[in-house]
């Protein structure tokens, strides 16, 4: 097991620092997790432990993470459990050290070396907070904001700031709820608001988790001046079949479990006249139009209260 105490490449300048369980989820994507291991590893925070919980299925990666990183502890899950229910094999395992916070990071992440030391100190400032990300930047474009967030727009939870370069200058609510791919949790709120939704198993995980967070009270945020950066797509490929299929079916199934009638009832009108227009025209550019019948199986499903794994063929 990674413990930075015990790393001479990190000081351990205070004692006192909070345990951070940072938890790397990789499915069959080697290059990718060993540059996400090497920022973490590179971090200035002096108390943190490292888990990679890896839904591959390919034993030759995970021989070759072992290989370059013996000290890394591994959680091999048999089989890909999906982000919902491969991050909360990991959290349960982290759970069992008793850490004060867990940092749940996609393996396509590249992490600021002052990053989680900075999203340490708003959640111990911030003592209502449940959950904290920092800005998430291209990795291609470092300087161009990917997320701050997620406001809400036409019926959907998209990314707030996308695109932009000016960033935003304190740590602030976002206008709707954060991003998966970097989070900061504290340890004690999965008590309360419980783990990710295993049923939606791909997509719209973290959107559930941070409505049913608000719903108990609990506050989130973005801090700015915590950076990491993001190779967008990289593991589950732009405009792929699972992409289409999981990000139209657990929208409305979310959107279903936790809004009115009437906010419902939007949020399919705006899927049937806006975003599956959206998609046919990006898939026709593509010269892919005939991967749509997975954004409307999804649709389909979603409607018919279908959720789990589903084997796209």
């Amino acid at each position: 097991m990674y413990d930075s105490a015990t790393d001479p490449m990190i000081p351990n300048v205070n004692d006192r620092s909070p345990l951070v369980y940072v938890i790397i989820l990789n499915y069959n994507n080697l290059r990718d997790t060993v540059e996400t291991i090497r920022s973490v590893l590179a971090m200035e925070y002096d108390n943190f432990r490292v888990l990679l919980v890896e839904n591959s299925t390919d034993h030759e990666i995970i021989d070759a993470i072992r290989v370059q990183f013996p000290g890394i502890e591994i959680l091999e899950t048999g089989r890909n459990l999906g982000y919902a229910g491969g991050n909360n094999a990991g959290i349960l395992r982290a759970m069992e050290r008793e850490p004060e916070y867990i940092f749940l990071l996609n393996n396509d992440i590249f992490v600021e070396p002052d990053a989680l030391t900075t999203l340490v100190r708003e959640l111990e400032t911030h003592r209502d907070c449940a959950v904290c990300q920092p800005l998430v930047m291209y990795s291609e474009k470092p300087d161009v904001v990917w997320s701050a967030g997620t406001e809400m727009y036409l019926g959907y939870p998209r990314l707030y700031l996308k695109n932009g370069s000016s960033l935003p200058k304190q740590t602030e609510k976002p206008p709707f709820g954060l991003v998966g791919c970097a989070l900061l949790f504290r340890a004690s709120v999965f008590g309360d608001i419980g783990l990710f939704d295993e049923s939606l198993f791909l997509m719209h995980e973290e959107t559930d988790w941070c409505i049913r967070a608000k719903e108990v009270g609990c506050s989130l945020l973005v801090v700015p001046a915590a950076q990491v950066q993001h190779k967008v797509s990289a593991t589950l490929g732009s405009l792929s079949a699972p992409y289409l299929y999981y990000v139209a079916r657990n929208w409305v199934l979310v959107a279903k479990e936790h809004f009115t009638f009437s906010r419902y009832l939007y949020v399919l009108l705006t899927e049937f006249l806006i975003r599956l227009p959206y998609y046919c025209y990006l898939l026709f550019r593509r010269g892919e139009l005939r991967k749509i019948r997975f954004y409307l199986s999804g649709l389909r499903d979603g409607l018919l209260g279908i959720s789990g794994e589903m084997k796209l063929l």
